[in-house]
């Protein structure tokens, strides 16, 4: 009996440190920056914590705060930039964010559908300049007030990212929100693109653990890996399902914790292998901005020349 219930220790033990093990690197692949040291303060203090990283959406009023938090403590923050497609100034923007190291760019609010011809030129800039590409998509907040805007969320589908991810093949395209509430569609997206992936953040894991429907996304994200070897309607050789998905916050640091509860939840009603875990929570983001997990450093020199540093290479896929 006491044979039996050492063992049975010995077991759990092993499983909470494989749990453990899948989550002890994280990049927080989607947060928006603050505005006053106070904010960069506690970012370095929770995510440190957590032993993670976080990629923050800088929008100009903030580019200072962000640039010089990103060169005193590179093992938290991963500078992004943050433009207004419809903005005449967008495309100066994005060379500035370049030129000071910064490794993507977040889309918000188009006046046109995210693939409409008038952005393919910015888009490929970025492909050139080796920028991620983060779009909004879904459902977008709004607050009360009697301003008109010409914001829809119809106009950010998730759909739309399939023609960006075809049109420039050696981008990342990472949608937020997985659509909300265009699950299927989103994941239909990825099915055939190697190169888009998708964070879970918002209201959806708030949602569906209130209706205890958590586990619906084995339903959505259905195919393996291997079964385009089998079928010629599933990508051959590309990734698991889940392996689009990436892990975020979209809070404030003081929300760290409550989303790494909420997508654990996520990962266990889905019964996510845990190399696929380990991936989702932090390795995957790091392959794409080339970010070594043991150090929390770059493995490239920012900015890398023009053209020379695809985040996504077909030919070599």
């Amino acid at each position: 009996m006491k044979f039996f219930y050492l063992c049975t220790l010995a077991l759990l033990l092993s499983l909470s440190v494989t749990r453990l093990a899948a989550q002890d690197f994280i990049i927080d692949a989607h947060t928006h920056a603050g505005h006053d040291q106070q904010w960069v303060e506690d970012m370095v203090k929770t995510y440190r914590e957590h032993n993670a990283m976080a990629c923050v959406l800088t929008r100009m009023a903030d580019f200072e705060l962000v640039r010089d938090a990103a060169a005193k403590y590179p093992d938290v923050f991963i500078p992004y930039g943050h433009v207004r497609p419809d903005d005449p100034n967008a495309i100066r923007e994005i060379e500035k964010f370049y030129q000071a190291g910064f490794v993507g760019i977040k889309f918000h609010s188009p006046e046109k559908n995210w693939d409409d011809p008038k952005y393919h030129q910015m888009y490929r800039m970025c492909e050139y300049l080796g920028l991620v590409m983060l779009f909004h998509t879904g459902i977008s907040s709004r607050s009360i007030n009697s301003t008109p805007n010409l914001g829809s969320s119809m106009r950010m589908r998730p759909g739309y990212l399939d023609l960006i991810a075809r049109m420039f093949p050696r981008a990342i395209v990472q949608g937020a929100h997985f659509g909300n509430p265009w699950y299927d569609e989103a994941a239909e997206i990825c099915r055939w693109s190697p190169n888009v992936f998708f964070d879970i953040t918002g209201s959806s894991l708030h949602k569906l653990i209130k209706l205890g429907d958590l586990g619906r996304f084995s339903k959505i994200l259905w195919w393996k890996s291997d079964e385009g070897e089998a079928t010629a309607h599933t990508l051959k050789g590309g990734p698991d399902a889940f392996e689009h998905i990436v892990f975020g916050t979209d809070e404030d640091p003081s929300g760290m914790t409550g989303n790494i509860d909420r997508f654990r939840k996520f990962l266990d009603a889905n019964d996510v292998s845990e190399a696929n875990r380990r991936n989702m929570w932090g390795l995957t983001m790091a392959r794409i901005l080339g970010i070594d997990p043991a150090t929390k450093k770059f493995t490239w020199q920012r900015p890398a020349p023009p053209g020379s540093r695809p985040m996504f290479d077909p030919d070599n896929f």
